[in-house]
């Protein structure tokens, strides 16, 4: 994790402004990792849940009974991101041993190990799935991102453009565009099908960690260095809200799916960590988790009905979210 700083969970408690803790009502904890866990995500059936560590591993869970299902090895070294394809059967990971591999999902598929695309120079620090599963976008530390014909298992194209790490990648709901965040203090926004920038913003108070689109596009939120959070209207450029979501880092940010509440994670090092929940229409907090680990990454169920945070502490906690 030394690297990922320098570069880029028991509960104690809940903080809930609006929000009882018998509607945030916590689901269980996952252990078993051996180092941080650096990336998660939810399959598109809310069946699965994906957990990727430094100890070189990617872990798949049932997210209903949160038991594990199996474990993935094949990755030389830290794994620090994953994402499901939408049609669910396929897992998409980067790492720092400077691949992203496509592993099967299905049952006693052999090998698991369905690809591996090479191309970066250095770790692949992020990947996403187009909605459409054809495409792959990863995001490396070269400062490139790389778009990757899924079925052909080929590299399309090269977006180029930030000067220096690219640590997270989101397409649009419609496919159509693609934001990148960047250590260069840049999120750009890019056309996919061009293969051109559309627009950019910058943060000056430090590197962008984590993006991620409002579910009807209109928005792109960024988690950045020094534990604050920014949301530009994607249209137009105009910035919407800054944040101080956190006093350490904010590594992680996901709008839920209605699109009314934007989730952020972080903290300190080596100090209790949050994840905390946002009102997008007055930018208000509505609730804090609080964690014994920094959290590094987030995941909210394609039903917006639970939450999962990945942690410094080696562990992942799972939260059931109130109805709306």
């Amino acid at each position: 994790m030394s690297n990922l700083r320098g570069t880029w969970v028991l509960l104690l408690g809940l903080c809930l402004p609006g929000m009882s803790a018998a509607q945030m009502r916590e689901r269980g904890t996952l252990t078993g990792h051996d180092g941080w866990v650096g990336g998660i995500a939810f399959s598109a059936d809310r069946k699965y849940l994906a957990t990727a560590s430094a100890d070189r591993t990617v872990r798949l869970w049932d997210a209903h009974r949160l038991a594990a299902v199996g474990t993935f090895r094949g990755h030389d070294d830290v794994v620090c991101a994953v994402a499901f394809s939408p049609d669910g059967q396929l897992l998409a990971t980067g790492s720092f041993d400077q691949t992203a591999r496509l592993w099967s999902i299905a049952p006693r598929k052999t090998p698991p190990v369905r690809h591996t695309f090479k191309g970066h120079r250095g770790a692949v620090m992020a990947v996403a799935f187009a909605p459409d599963g054809r495409t792959l976008a990863t995001g490396g530390i070269d400062g490139t991102v790389r778009l990757w014909d899924v079925a052909r298992r080929s590299e399309k194209t090269t977006l180029s453009g930030h000067k220096s790490w690219v640590n997270g990648v989101a397409f649009s709901a419609d496919g159509k565009r693609l934001a990148t965040a960047s250590s260069d203090q840049t999120v750009k926004i890019w056309d996919v099908a061009e293969r051109r920038e559309l627009m950019g913003f910058t943060a000056k108070e430090g590197e962008i960690r984590c993006v991620a689109f409002s579910p009807d596009g209109k928005r792109a939120a960024a988690g950045l260095r020094y534990g604050s959070a920014r949301v530009w209207d994607a249209g137009t450029g105009k910035e919407v809200a800054t944040l101080r979501a956190h006093s350490g880092e904010t590594w992680a940010i996901a709008f839920t799916p209605d699109g009314k509440t934007l989730a952020t994670g972080g903290g300190n090092w080596n100090q209790p960590g949050e994840v905390r929940l946002w009102d997008t229409s007055t930018w208000r907090e509505r609730a804090c988790l609080k964690h014994t680990g920094e959290v590094l990454c987030v995941a909210l169920s394609p039903d917006g009905r639970m939450l999962a945070a990945g942690s410094w502490d080696r562990t992942v906690r799972v939260w059931d979210l109130p109805e709306k």
